[in-house]
């Protein structure tokens, strides 16, 4: 097989070599291409790197095949050197990804631009996991999406979360997008699906692996504008996704936790780094990364106590699509996201997404899931 494109080259990378690998990065980032690299890799290999067992395996590798493969089970590939690549990655220089697969409703690279990661310990307790879901749902409202891993724990309460108030939410995955991990999740795969995103740099048959694990976090830091971690014990490789995203100069925001909780030693020596924010609400977290705090205005909305605030919300302002739903709203008891489907025709997340936009700007409010007008 002969490579002649770069997008090819990246590709066959992604097959032949695991994520981040050191040796190829280090050509890359001199300026040697990528169909450079697979050449040298084929001559004479890396320094203990076996290129005639690498001629082996690219022997047997089919890029047509292997994209024709993504495209059946509705993966869109995408590598480094294409026009749409996020450019948010940029921020990781040499260890940005060769190329990402993903599957789902949504583009992830649209969503990422207003998006939080959530991460945390696999062995989460109840309150961990309250935080996780709560806060994603409170996100999702406001209009910022939710990102993570897709792992047992605070992971999937994350996911979970967004996915309960019909917002989009984004799993970053160890493994390929068709052999996902873990198999248990399944169903919250097909979820996130439905109405997000799943996104791999492995390729789509590709299992996950211990590295994949700590190579996936530097883009779920990368992608983002913030990181969040929800309980850390003290060895937890979710910190490694903390020191990534400290490194690119990113958001990091940490829960506190129980001293006498060993799923809260990490995080809690994490909030000792003068760079890192400590939150304790969801709001917090919306501020951060909006500089917008939602429950400062809905409060001033209600008790009238910011006059210039209230002056400035003029419902003649709206485009005519948020006025439509504007309308629609009660102005004493809400109504909730379906009814509101019902009536406007629209889907539930394009809904969702306009009412988060209403609600920041002080034309609506919402409570436990029901809307209606600020005034």
């Amino acid at each position: 097989m002969k490579i002649t494109s770069e997008s090819d080259a990246f590709i066959a990378l992604a097959h032949l070599c695991e994520p981040a690998d050191d040796g190829v990065n280090t050509r890359l980032a001199r300026g040697t291409s990528p169909i450079e690299v697979l050449d040298m890799l084929l001559k004479s290999g890396f320094p203990r790197r076996d290129h005639v067992a690498f001629g082996h395996k690219f022997a047997a590798l089919n890029v047509e095949a292997e994209l024709e493969f993504a495209q059946k089970i509705g993966a869109r590939v995408l590598t480094r050197d294409q026009e749409g690549w996020p450019t948010q990655l940029h921020s990781l220089g040499a260890s940005q990804p060769w190329a990402l697969w993903a599957m789902g409703s949504i583009d992830f690279r649209v969503v990422a631009l207003s998006s939080v990661t959530i991460v945390g310990t696999r062995a989460c307790t109840p309150y961990g996991a309250g935080v996780a879901s709560q806060w994603a749902a409170d996100l999702g409202m406001w209009g910022t999406s939710v990102f993570s891993g897709g792992a047992i724990g605070i992971d999937s309460h994350a996911h979970r979360g967004a996915i309960s108030v019909g917002a989009p939410t984004v799993a970053v995955l160890a493994s390929g997008v068709h052999t996902r991990y873990p198999s248990s999740h399944e169903h919250l795969f097909a979820q996130i699906v439905d109405g997000g995103a799943i996104v791999s740099e492995s390729p789509p048959r590709e299992p996950a692996k211990k590295r994949r694990f700590l190579a996936r976090n530097r883009i779920l830091a990368g992608l983002t504008k913030a990181t969040c971690i929800i309980e850390a014990t003290d060895r937890s490789g979710t910190s490694s996704t903390a020191r990534e995203a400290l490194n690119m100069n990113r958001i990091v925001a940490g829960v506190p936790g129980s001293i006498h909780s060993p799923t809260s030693l990490g995080v809690n020596r994490l909030l000792k780094h003068k760079d890192v924010h400590v939150v304790t609400t969801s709001a917090d977290l919306q501020e951060l990364v909006s500089g917008f705090n939602p429950l400062v205005k809905s409060l001033a909305v209600q008790t009238g106590g910011d006059d210039n605030l209230r002056r400035g919300q003029d419902w003649r302002e709206l485009s005519e699509t948020d006025y439509e739903i504007w309308e629609l709203l009660p102005k004493r008891v809400g109504i909730g996201i379906d009814v509101l489907c019902q009536k406007t025709g629209g889907s539930r997340l394009n809904l969702l997404a306009r009412l988060s936009e209403l609600h920041l700007a002080g034309f609506v409010e919402n409570t436990e899931g029901s809307w209606r007008k600020s005034f």
